[in-house]
C-alpha cells in the first residue's frame, strides 16, 4: 500500500495554497480593473421585476480549489492494491452567466494551473448552481449544486485514465454590485477507481472525494438598456415593422469552443488492448457554423464544421482517433421563457471516421469510416428580443450511431454528445445598422 505522509501533506498544502494565490492575485486585479468601465454595468436584482432583460448576464471570473486527503483504507488478502492521494490544488478561469433573475448559475471552467497532482488533475467542469434565495447586492446567498467534472490521472507508463464525475457543490455566495465571491464546498461520491499498473495488474486509486474553493466572478450584460422600450410597447412595433420589410431573417456567423463526450464503449478496445482504458472526451475544439435565420417559423439553419483528433495509449501500445464532420442542421425555436428560448431539431452529418491502432512493435491496424449520419442537435439562446446584433448560444449535439469496422470483425464507436457551453452568434447585416438605437 503506498500513503503520503503527513509532513509531506502538510508540505503540499502549503505549496497548493501559495501556487493559487500567485495565480489568482492578477487574474482578481484583471477583473476589477475592467469592472470599472462605464460602458458594462451589472444587471439589478433588486429593481424592476422578473423581466425578460434582466433574466441572465455573463460573468468572468476565476476561482482557487484545494483537495483534501483521506485516511486511507485497510487492503483485505486478495484485494487490488490501494493508493491513496494526497491534497492539490488547482486554479480555473470562470466563463457564464447568472440565470432565473439570481435564482441560478451556469458556467464553464477551465484549469488554469495545478499544484501537487501526484498524476491527478481535472478537466474542464459545467457547473450548475440553484440559489434559492436569489442574489441581491450585499446580501450572503447559499447555494446547492451540481456538476459535470472530467477527473484524470496516470502513473508511470500507463494510461491517462480519463473519467466523468457528477460531484454535489454547496456554499455562500456574497453580491458586492457587480462582483461575486463564492466560499465553496464540493463532494465526489464516485472518487475510487481500478487502474491498470500494467498490462494485466489492476489496482484501485483513491483520489481525495472533498475539496474547498474560493472564486471571485465579475458580472456585466448590454441589454437592460432596451427594457424601457420594451415595456412601453416601442419594441414590439419596431418587430413588427422590421419583420414586415422581411429585415429580421438573415445571414448569421458563430463560433465557440466545444468538446466531444464520446459516450459508448468499443468492443474493439475490450478485446485487443483493455489497459489502454477508453476514450472518455475529447480536447476542445472550435465549433464554426454558417447559418440563416427565419423570423415568421422562428428557424435557424446551419451548416456546421467540426474537427478534433484524440490520443490513448499504455505501455507501448496506443491508439488515435481522428473525426471531421460537416453538418447541416435545422433547429426549431419550441418556447421562449423571458428570453430563454428553447431550441431543438434534426441534424445529418457528412463524417469522416479514423481509428489507428499502433503496437509496441510498430505494428499497425486501421478501421475508417466515409458517409452520412443523423443526429439530433437541442440547446438554447439568451434572447431578450429580436433586435439583437447577436445572441449567446448553448448547443448540444447527439450521435447516437457512428460506428467504425476494425480489423478483427469488431468496431469501434464514435457515439459522442457535443457540448458547446457558449457560442457567440453575429447577424452581419445587423451591424451598424442602428437596430439598438433604434430600440
Amino acid at each position: 500500500m503506498l500513503l503520503v505522509g503527513a509532513k509531506n501533506n502538510i508540505f503540499a498544502t502549503k505549496h497548493c495554497f501559495a501556487g493559487m494565490l500567485h495565480v489568482f492575485y492578477p487574474i482578481a486585479l484583471a477583473g476589477l480593473f475592467f469592472a470599472s468601465l462605464p460602458l458594462l454595468r451589472a444587471q439589478p436584482y433588486i429593481d424592476g421585476g422578473p423581466t425578460r432583460h434582466r433574466f441572465a448576464q455573463l460573468n468572468l471570473g476565476t476561482d482557487n480549489r484545494v483537495f483534501l486527503p483521506t485516511q486511507p483504507g485497510n487492503t483485505t488478502p486478495g484485494e487490488l492494491e490501494r493508493r491513496t492521494l494526497g491534497p492539490h490544488g488547482e486554479s480555473r478561469f470562470l466563463l457564464g452567466g447568472t440565470h432565473f433573475w439570481g435564482h441560478a448559475d451556469f458556467y464553464l471552467a477551465v484549469p488554469l494551473a495545478t499544484f501537487n497532482r501526484e498524476g491527478y488533475s481535472t478537466g474542464a467542469e459545467s457547473v450548475f448552481q440553484f440559489f434559492p434565495w436569489k442574489i441581491r447586492d450585499r446580501k450572503l446567498r447559499p447555494y446547492l449544486g451540481f456538476s459535470w467534472l472530467s477527473a484524470h490521472y496516470r502513473q508511470g507508463e500507463g494510461p491517462t485514465m480519463k473519467r466523468s464525475r457528477f460531484p454535489l457543490l454547496a456554499g455562500v455566495l456574497y453580491n458586492f454590485d457587480h462582483q461575486l465571491f463564492e466560499l465553496g464546498l464540493g463532494y465526489n461520491a464516485a472518487h475510487t477507481f481500478r487502474y491498470y499498473t500494467s498490462p494485466t495488474v489492476e489496482s484501485k486509486i483513491q483520489t481525495p472525494p472533498l475539496w474547498l474553493s474560493f472564486g471571485y466572478k465579475w458580472m456585466f450584460e448590454t441589454t437592460i438598456n432596451a427594457e424601457k422600450n420594451w415595456r412601453t410597447g416601442r419594441t414590439r412595433v419596431l418587430t413588427d415593422s422590421l419583420a414586415a420589410r422581411h429585415r429580421l431573417r438573415g445571414l448569421t456567423l458563430a463560433i465557440g469552443p466545444s468538446e466531444a463526450l464520446f459516450v459508448r464503449k468499443s468492443p474493439h478496445n475490450e478485446a485487443v488492448a483493455p489497459y489502454i482504458d477508453r476514450h472518455v472526451a475529447s480536447k476542445a475544439f472550435l465549433d464554426v457554423n454558417i447559418g440563416y435565420y427565419l423570423y415568421r417559423p422562428d428557424l435557424q439553419l446551419n451548416l456546421v464544421w467540426r474537427g478534433y483528433r484524440n490520443s490513448i495509449g499504455a505501455y507501448g501500445y496506443s491508439q488515435k482517433v481522428q473525426r471531421r464532420a460537416l453538418s447541416f442542421e435545422a433547429i426549431k425555436f419550441l418556447a421562449d421563457y423571458h428570453g430563454f428560448a428553447v431550441f431543438a431539431g434534426p441534424v445529418l452529418s457528412y463524417e469522416q471516421l479514423r481509428v489507428t491502432d499502433t503496437d509496441a512493435n510498430g505494428g499497425r491496424i486501421e478501421g475508417r469510416f466515409e458517409g452520412m449520419k443523423p443526429g439530433l442537435t437541442f440547446g438554447w439562446d439568451i434572447r431578450p428580443d429580436y433586435l439583437q446584433t447577436y445572441y449567446l448560444r448553448t448547443t448540444l449535439r447527439y450521435f447516437p450511431k457512428l460506428p467504425v469496422a476494425m480489423p478483427g470483425g469488431r468496431r469501434f464507436f464514435f457515439d459522442t454528445l457535443e457540448l458547446n457551453f457558449i457560442q457567440l452568434v453575429v447577424f452581419p447585416g445587423r451591424i451598424g445598422k442602428g437596430y439598438g438605437k433604434m430600440r
